[in-house]
């Protein structure tokens, strides 16, 4: 058994969390890896089973059709023992970022860095290797990585920012052509020793939120911020530090956080809601001009003590998942769980509480969520996988209208006890990347890898059509349909006989009413698919009807 080093004394309350998830791993060793920028292609995926799908095209083509497969495990080109690459994952199109927290930079012990890797085709080679310019010993950079698009933001909580130790800082990397550099080291304005301000990172377009979980804020200890950077042309500026309302020691507000176009969400997995200490939540705020606010308080509808909501948190439109990976369900302790919000106008209500189907007790689902579109992907790191203890899994889900349901387990193809997959996840379209922070890599021990997943999106599966059917009055129906899962829109297509007499595409709705008059005392059919960016779903049943 191994263990995940950190470096540095830690709060009573998360050594709590240290005690449930890495108290009984052992001591892992720690080799000095030599820089580089460039690495070799990313080895290929393995024959192995990879994926255990819980839905698929039946012949009446009801279920999802989710057919993700390991596509690469990536590693970095100079790696070395100890260096927990896999820490932190981050995908943005063809393009991934995984975080070494751990990572010695020449004579620099625990400077850490960060790797870039690019698909072309199929195949995924590394692209660069970041670290801090002004990077020292200890700096723990590579905690915590974000992408979008040609932008990286890279978490370094552990930075030293003039005298103030540990106080936290975050590198902003924007690629041109196929190099990248550094464009900006980003720091609290009002930033004080110990603050951790990188531990959490999010980004989107010219947005950048940065958490800092042990910022005592007034005069509560590990209260925790989280702070917003606006970027204009190339220069990056602190647009406003956010807290919680109703913020108290020891939330750890900032442990995690995501942003997407003007709306953040930031979890404090520490806060005690009503009685009930440790339960934790996070908080949305929005943006209008310049201003943030907080829009919302998310809690679990059925939240208990020392669940650790929020520990981790995503957003995608109007939707969020905060994970609690240390939910008690049924009866099994720490087996942990995910929850789903929707956002109507400015209201937030809980959509959805997933757990895994073969959820186990200590397996810490929840620790990590991602999310795109209808799709998430929840980590278990410490799930049992056959005979491997804390091999770790990840979990697909996807939505049909307001429900979520799971679509199918990832795991590694050469997975192993205590690699710990699933640490860290992401997501981009029909792209997971998924942390294996302790994996062996040849005989390097807690090297680290990341595992690439295509085909996490499927196509849409079947709709039923529902009416009209028999014989009818109007000559200009409206036909109506239930919900194909992962629909994106819908086409609905009217035949007489073999001829077809009417087809509408692009409908965003359950129903489309037919503008052209329809024939009398003809027997009509008519049938409707599902599309979304995979394509065209499966075709519905064909009922018949007649205008009188």
């Amino acid at each position: 058994m191994r263990t995940i080093h950190h470096g540095r004394p830690l709060a009573v309350t998360r050594l709590l969390l240290t005690a449930i998830l890495l108290l009984c791993l052992g001591a892992a060793a720690l080799v000095a890896a030599a820089a580089a920028s460039a690495g070799p292609p990313a080895a290929p995926a393995s024959a192995a089973p990879l994926v255990a799908p819980l839905g698929g095209p039946s012949g009446s083509g009801d279920a999802l059709a989710l057919l993700a497969v390991q596509q690469a495990q990536l590693t970095a080109g100079d790696g070395g023992g100890g260096d927990n690459f896999g820490w932190s994952v981050a995908v943005s199109g063809d393009t991934a970022v995984v975080g070494a927290y751990f990572d010695d930079v020449g004579a620099n012990t625990n400077q850490g860095s960060a790797y870039v890797f690019v698909r072309s085709g199929t195949t995924w080679s590394q692209q660069a290797k970041l670290t801090a310019a002004d990077g020292a010993g200890g700096d723990e950079f590579g905690w915590s990585v974000v992408i979008a698009g040609n932008t990286v933001v890279v978490g370094a909580l552990e930075s030293d920012v003039g005298a103030n130790f540990s106080q936290g800082a975050a590198y902003v990397f924007v690629r041109s052509g196929t190099a990248w550099s550094q464009q900006q080291k980003l720091t609290a304005a009002d930033g004080a020793a110990s603050d951790l301000f990188g531990y959490s990172v999010a980004l989107s377009g010219d947005t950048a939120v940065v958490g800092a979980d042990y910022d005592t804020v007034g005069a509560n200890a590990y209260q925790g911020s989280a702070y917003v950077f606006l970027r204009s042309g190339t220069t990056w500026s602190q647009q406003q530090k956010l807290t919680a309302a109703d913020g108290a020691a020891n939330d750890y507000f900032g442990g995690s956080v995501a942003v997407s176009g003007g709306t953040a969400v930031v979890g404090a997995h520490n806060d005690q809601v009503g009685a009930n200490t440790n339960q934790g939540s996070a908080y949305v705020f929005t943006r209008s001009g310049t201003t943030w606010s907080q829009q919302a308080h998310l809690t679990a509808a059925d939240g208990a003590a020392n669940d650790w909501f929020g520990n981790s948190v995503a957003i995608s439109g109007t939707t969020a998942v905060a994970g609690a990976p240390n939910d008690v369900v049924g009866t099994n302790a720490h087996q942990g769980s995910a929850y789903v919000f929707a956002r109507s106008g400015t209201t937030w209500a809980q959509q959805a509480h997933v757990t895994a189907a073969d959820g186990a007790a200590w397996s810490s689902f929840g620790h990590s969520v991602a999310i795109s579109g209808d799709t998430a992907l929840v980590g278990a790191f410490y799930d049992d996988v056959g005979a491997n203890t804390d091999q770790g899994s990840a979990y697909v889900f996807a939505r049909s209208g307001t429900t979520w349901s799971q679509q199918q387990k990832l795991t590694a193809g050469d997975g192993a006890t205590s690699d710990l997959f699933a640490w860290a996840v992401a997501l981009s379209g029909d792209t997971a990347v998924v942390g294996a922070v302790n994996d062996d890599v040849g005989a390097n021990t807690d090297q680290g890898s990341a595992y690439v997943f295509t085909g996490i999106i499927a196509k849409p599966g079947k709709p039923v059509a529902k009416s009209p059917k028999g014989l009818i009055s109007s000559r200009t129906p409206t036909f109506k349909w239930t919900a194909a899962a992962l629909a994106a829109s819908y086409e609905v297509r009217v035949y007489k006989g073999s001829t077809l007499l009417k087809k509408k595409t692009g409908i965003t709705k359950l129903s489309w009413k037919c503008t052209k008059r329809l024939p009398r005392g003809v027997r009509l059919t008519w049938k409707v698919r599902g599309w979304n960016t995979t394509g065209a779903g499966y075709w519905s049943n064909r009922p018949w009807f007649k205008v009188r």
